[in-house]
């Protein structure tokens, strides 16, 4: 019985050395994976972060004007960064896709931490613009914002 025993301790503590043995070469294997894959992670973080906003040459090439008429009457209109009210006077800048407009200070410093619309989340194109002077860019988009408000002007008064 003496040798019985024997083999059965020597084959428990050879069963729990190989678990042993087993569980060390996952752990090495798994953390060494996790390693290679946390740093392709970040790589694709940076690359995130480089692409999360538009570059100063690229906010500059979007329109930006003026604001000719007092925020209050039918022109009415608050920045949706700061949620001031438009004055006369105030820099503004108009998205190109979605045309939605904000001061100009309040949406420059959220382009350059996000490429979308603060309002309706529509991704900024800034492609239409390059090579194009500021003054051009703004006189084009504020003959459109104008052509807007008076198709829709018109639309209300019949």
């Amino acid at each position: 019985m003496a040798a019985g025993a024997t083999l059965s301790v020597l084959l428990l503590v050879a069963g729990v050395v190989l678990m042993l043995v087993l569980h060390v070469v996952v752990v090495f294997w798994a953390l060494r994976r996790g390693v290679f894959l946390r740093g392709a992670f970040r790589v694709e973080e940076r690359r995130d972060q480089r692409a999360a906003g538009l570059t100063p040459d690229e906010i500059a090439v979007l329109p930006c004007h003026e604001r000719k008429e007092d925020g209050g009457g039918g022109g009415r209109g608050e920045c949706a960064v700061c949620l001031e009210a438009f004055q006369a006077g105030d820099r503004c800048r108009v998205l190109p896709r979605c045309e939605h407009g904000f001061h100009a200070r309040c949406v420059d410093s959220w382009l350059r931490q996000s490429r979308v619309c603060p309002i309706c989340r529509a991704e900024v194109e800034v492609s239409g613009y390059a090579g194009k002077p500021a003054a051009a860019v703004a006189e084009a988009s504020q003959a459109t914002t104008l052509e807007i408000v008076t198709e829709r002007l018109g639309g209300t008064e019949r």
